[in-house]
């Protein structure tokens, strides 16, 4: 008579560890994995990715500075959080859409505020380069 308790006991117990583990496992397999963004990293992929002209008239200072703009205008709108923070989008809005004009014309604002000797053709293929970067590391969502 005890052993019928002991199986019923094991089979109860892996029964429940089994639910557990499946929907856990279903809950992972259904959230987006974080995208870590490192910004020695983003410069270097941006930079080799650049066309031989650009990479001729940009250099890795002037790249880093449009990268930081960039970024630290998609953390502005919701899209990014440091370390230790969460991604916060605006309030009341569950997809956050940013238009491709809308990065570069902060870029090309960088780009005057810092007096960067960059083209407004060199700086736009630096944002699309990082935009593909981005892609690539999973930190962009569908296109709208």
């Amino acid at each position: 008579m005890i052993w019928v308790f002991l199986v019923v006991g094991a089979v109860v117990v892996l029964a429940i560890a089994a639910a557990f583990v499946g929907s856990e496992a279903f809950r992972l397999g259904h959230e987006t994995p974080a995208a870590i963004f490192d910004l020695d990293e983003a410069v270097d992929a941006v930079a080799e990715d650049l066309s031989p002209g650009a990479q001729a008239r940009v250099t890795y200072d002037e790249v880093r500075q449009l990268v930081r703009a960039t970024i630290d205008h998609l953390r502005a709108k919701g899209l990014g959080a440091l370390p230790g923070e969460d991604v916060r989008p605006s309030a009341g809005v569950d997809h956050v859409v940013v238009a491709d004009d809308d990065v570069l014309a902060v870029a090309l604002g960088a780009v005057e505020h810092a007096a960067l000797d960059v083209t407004d053709e060199d700086a736009a293929e630096v944002i699309q380069s990082l935009l593909r970067h981005l892609d690539r590391i999973g930190a962009l969502g569908p296109p709208a």
